[in-house]
């Protein structure tokens, strides 16, 4: 059985053995000695690279534009700063006080020459691995696209002095996403992969996720289901107290970091979300052994693997991981026998 049917299985409740290696464009260039900034530049011809390293290993989902989350944000006028290793990031705030955010203008997005280059990229290389695999494309949860818009630790500071502010910051934040995400629906992309990482339990209370991320990650859910594509959300970090709220959301998948016990995780999304989760993708995927691979997979089978449950490293992997060690993880994930309780 290909990836892709093992996924649509699950979505039509069958308690299939899943698995993906949370592997990247970013991990497919790394590997192969280019940079993001070269495929944000020439995307076409670094496309074939990005199609063989997705169809070398048998994973379900491959997700693309993960290390170019920054471009709807770079398309209103932010400045990136492309490291030679790591993803892209804001140089200066894009907003530094309100004027700035009355200035900026949504409508340059769909005319942006990075995004409508993304947006066909994004369809060429589904159009070449859709019959084996599921693409998801990677979208900016309004949450963490708002902190990089105002700068990480001003928006942190927002939460607590002005919230009324930071609700405007979000709901600006929110119309971006929806007007970049709804370019990729439009060409057939059929699974948005929405990353949240400043939305974390390292990073904020509970309470600020449930007023300043809940709202926003439930309306983009409603969205993007109601053009009938599919979801798959990621926060980085500790979720364990906010899972119940994301059940309360509903994601098609719900990924989770290492740091969640994934057993707990499985109680609290009850069978409701389709969870993901949760080899280490550094200690035990990209510096373990296979050994060290297969017995933190078959962990978390057993605490997991019961109804509809991925197999998945905890967060994206690396350029540097082992390829034996992302193959070990896949054909055990494949191959276990999940309890049908």
């Amino acid at each position: 059985m290909v990836g892709r049917q093992r996924i649509i299985d699950m979505f039509l409740g069958k308690n299939t053995a899943a698995a993906s290696a949370f592997a990247t464009e970013f991990w497919a260039l790394n590997r192969r000695g280019y940079t993001i900034k070269e495929f944000l530049d020439n995307p076409f011809k670094l496309a074939p690279v990005v199609i063989e390293e997705a169809l070398n290993i048998d994973s379900d989902i491959f997700f693309l534009l993960a290390g170019l989350t920054s471009v709807p944000v770079m398309a209103l006028g932010g400045e990136l700063k492309f490291p030679e290793k790591g993803a892209p990031f804001m140089e200066n705030p894009l907003i530094r006080d309100k004027s700035d955010l009355f200035k900026l203008d949504i409508n340059k997005i769909k005319s942006d020459r990075n995004v409508n280059s993304l947006r066909q990229i994004a369809d060429f290389i589904n159009e070449k691995v859709k019959e084996k695999i599921i693409l998801a494309v990677n979208c900016r949860a309004p949450f963490t696209q708002a902190a990089q818009m105002v700068g990480p630790d001003t928006f942190m500071r927002m939460l607590r002095k002005d919230e009324n502010f930071a609700d405007e910051v979000l709901r600006f934040s929110t119309e971006i996403f929806l007007e970049y995400v709804t370019l990729f629906i439009k060409s057939g992309i059929e699974m948005i992969y929405i990353s949240d990482p400043s939305a974390s339990g390292d990073l904020i209370s509970k309470r600020h996720f449930e007023k300043f991320a809940f709202p926003y990650l439930d309306k983009i859910n409603r969205y993007i289901k109601s053009k009938g594509a599919k979801t798959f959300f990621h926060i980085c970090g500790d979720t364990g107290d906010r899972l119940d709220l994301i059940r309360e959301i509903g994601p098609d998948i719900m990924s989770v970091d290492h740091k969640v016990d994934i057993g707990e995780a499985k109680r609290l999304l009850e069978d409701k979300v389709i969870l993901a989760g949760n080899i280490d993708p550094s200690s035990v995927m990209e510096y373990g052994s296979v050994a060290d691979v297969a017995r933190a997979a078959k962990e978390c089978i057993k605490k997991a693997g019961h109804g509809r449950f991925i197999l998945m490293p905890g967060c994206e992997i690396s350029g540097e991981t082992p390829l034996e060690n992302i193959k070990e993880m896949l054909k055990i994930g494949h191959s276990s026998k999940l309890n049908k309780d």
